[in-house]
């Protein structure tokens, strides 16, 4: 999925140097500390196995840059080690770990691309792709990106158990309680301890959490032998009313027979009073078992504009239904 995205594979020794953990920030009690110390090393860079994977895609990056090669996406899929006692094996876990940094077309000409640089969204988005094309669900419901809570200094912006990423820009990867991984920027402190000059989004993915959970079993449908009915709808809503959320609630109405709801305009500005948002949405309502007719559909239309009045206050653009 990533090397489709335009992002290489990175292969990464898995000794490395200790120093890792303090370049990252990571807490004294962080567990990540926790790691397996080689009896005869071959050098102090290679003296503990990782617990982590992103460190040396870091190190990757620095020296992609020092060889004037800025534009980069990078993913590594390996194992990382935590200790746990002299009587015990380590821990051996599956991770992925993915950075962009520099431009967003790499490939494309600076003459039209030379100000689109990769943001947090285009990291979001390769996960997003991911995750739908093996089609996991979460065992609690959906697979959710919640923003990281930052504490302390508002110029560090860092939460305690992810002190490398800018809380700002950071996303967590949810199922339910279970956190499957983190989205995020580096932070300035991060990168300043590798010698990066320049913004890094990275994402880290616990893959033995992620292969337990359920996948979506495909299933088709016959198409169905009864024509479509559209239609549109104009409100007028809050500014702080999430457009998703008025799909979401659309979508609910499967007793409408709706088939289908997409956006196709959100709009603030004159003539738009202060504070609220022009939404345009089109909804596809058709039956498997019969024609609709028009007022059996407009009842259908009806209920559903009740509800998202009622829910978000919205009302009628003036002009448009």
């Amino acid at each position: 999925m990533f090397v489709g995205a335009g992002f290489y594979e990175a292969i990464n020794y898995s000794f490395v140097a200790e120093k890792h953990c303090d370049m990252l920030g990571l807490g004294e009690e962080d567990p990540r500390r926790q790691c397996v110390r080689l009896l005869n090393p071959l050098t102090e860079d290679q003296s503990v196995m990782r617990t982590m994977l992103l460190p040396g895609i870091l190190e990757n990056i620095r020296r992609n840059i020092n060889f004037q090669q800025a534009d980069i996406r990078l993913f590594e899929i390996g194992k990382v080690f935590s200790f746990r006692s002299a009587e015990q094996q380590p821990q051996e876990r599956y991770q992925l770990c993915a950075v962009i940094s520099g431009s967003r077309y790499p490939a494309s000409s600076p003459l039209y691309f030379s100000e689109e640089h990769a943001d947090l969204y285009d990291m979001k988005g390769a996960v997003q792709c991911l995750l739908q094309t093996l089609r996991f669900q979460g065992k609690s419901g959906d697979i959710l990106f919640q923003a990281v809570d930052g504490v302390g200094d508002a110029s560090s912006r860092v939460a305690p158990e992810c002190t490398y990423a800018d809380t700002a820009f950071s996303l967590r990867i949810m199922d339910g309680e279970e956190q499957l991984g983190l989205i995020g920027k580096l932070s300035k402190q991060a990168a300043q301890a590798f010698s990066i000059k320049q913004d890094v989004f990275f994402v880290e993915l616990e893959l033995d959490a992620l292969l337990e959970l359920p996948t979506i079993e495909k299933a088709f449908t016959p198409l169905s032998r009864y024509p479509s009915v559209k239609r549109d709808i104009a409100l007028l809503v809050s500014e702080s009313a999430a457009a998703g959320d008025l799909l979401q609630e659309i979508r609910a109405h499967k007793k409408q027979h709706v088939v289908y709801a997409d956006i196709f305009d959100v709009y603030s500005g004159k003539p738009i009073e202060e504070g609220m948002k022009s939404v345009a949405l089109t909804v596809t309502y058709r039956s498997d078992e019969k024609t609709l007719d028009d007022a059996t559909v407009d009842g259908f239309h009806e209920k559903i504009v009740n509800a998202l009045m009622t829910r978000f206050g919205g009302r009628y653009r003036e002009g448009k239904e």
